[in-house]
């Protein structure tokens, strides 16, 4: 009976699940979380070097916005609101590990190749390597930015809301991570 109820669950609204979990809807909860789960968890493998640390703040954004939810004021959302509450995750794990800027340049090499989406396993080509090598090479702001837009399709101001900065900052620093990887990855042209 439970499957079948949850299984309606599924067609509601982000809304209507929201209104319903903030009354303490664990299932409701649970929807919103798997609608969303796998998109948290592809953005946090882009910033993060290892498996266990995504698992890990995927886990914390879940524990946090379960927490959190009576205080949601609809601002955003219910997407932008656990991708900014993700966003604020992986940066308070690059302060407690220290120094970011050297983390994130030695991702490429120590990113682990179980991480990779089924579809780029598939396709294996060196462009897509290379592609991910790159990513790893920009700062955290600007992968992000590039992540938010181009994987996730989000809009400047959900990306604003998520990484804490103005649209326009946003713009910019996705502007950037597009021109770097152009410039990187001009060779494919």
């Amino acid at each position: 009976m439970t499957d079948q109820f949850d299984g309606l669950l599924t067609d509601f609204s982000d809304e209507v699940l929201v209104d319903s979990a903030m009354l303490g809807d664990h299932a409701a909860f649970d929807v919103i979380v798997r609608r969303y789960g796998p998109h948290l968890y592809r953005f946090a493998r882009r910033l993060l070097a290892s498996e266990s640390d995504v698992d890990d703040i995927v886990q914390e954004t879940c524990v946090a916005a379960w927490r959190q939810l009576p205080g949601f004021q609809r601002r955003s959302s219910a997407k932008t609101w656990l991708f900014a509450i993700c966003s604020r995750k992986i940066s308070d794990f690059y302060r407690k590990v220290g120094s970011c800027a050297a983390d994130l340049d030695e991702l490429g090499e120590e990113a682990d190749p179980r991480l990779r989406d089924p579809s780029e396993e598939v396709c294996g080509t060196a462009f897509l390597d290379a592609l991910e090598s790159e990513l790893d090479r920009l700062p955290l702001r600007q992968r992000a930015a590039w992540v938010l837009r181009e994987v996730e399709g989000m809009t400047y101001p959900q990306i604003a809301v998520v990484l804490e900065l103005s649209p326009d900052a946003v713009r910019g620093q996705h502007t950037r991570a597009r021109r770097n990887l152009g410039v990187a990855l001009d060779r494919w042209r």
